[in-house]
């Protein structure tokens, strides 16, 4: 059973219907945690963070690229891509997006040129 906070600033701390609306969310349906866009920077076990560009994501089949100064295409399972330690996802812009698909050799709908 929730109470309120005894001798709180806080009147309503711990209140039912806030609490109620909030894990009506928490367990409600999620969007996909990865989407065509998204850099996903990862730490290795050695400590450095790498970075990843999703390119194209088609059932459990992602088309990513690396970049060490040039860009690099690679193909992973999204098991592989969620096993990761994900420290940041930042929204890639869909100009950019476009251009490292060229770079790498696929086309703008994502196969393989």
């Amino acid at each position: 059973m929730t109470q309120n906070v005894p001798n709180s600033p806080l009147k309503n701390g711990n209140n039912r219907k806030t609490i109620a609306r909030y894990l009506a969310h928490v367990r409600g349906p999620n969007p996909a945690r990865f989407r065509v866009g998204d850099c996903v920077t990862f730490v290795k076990m050695d400590g450095q963070n790498w970075p990843l560009l999703i390119l194209d994501i088609r059932g459990n089949d992602v088309g990513a690229m690396c970049y060490d100064g040039n860009p690099h295409f690679v193909r992973l399972k999204l098991s592989d891509l969620e096993a990761l330690r994900v420290i940041k996802i930042e929204e890639f812009g869909c100009e950019g997006v476009d251009m490292y698909r060229r770079l790498v050799g696929l086309d703008i709908e994502g196969e393989a040129a």
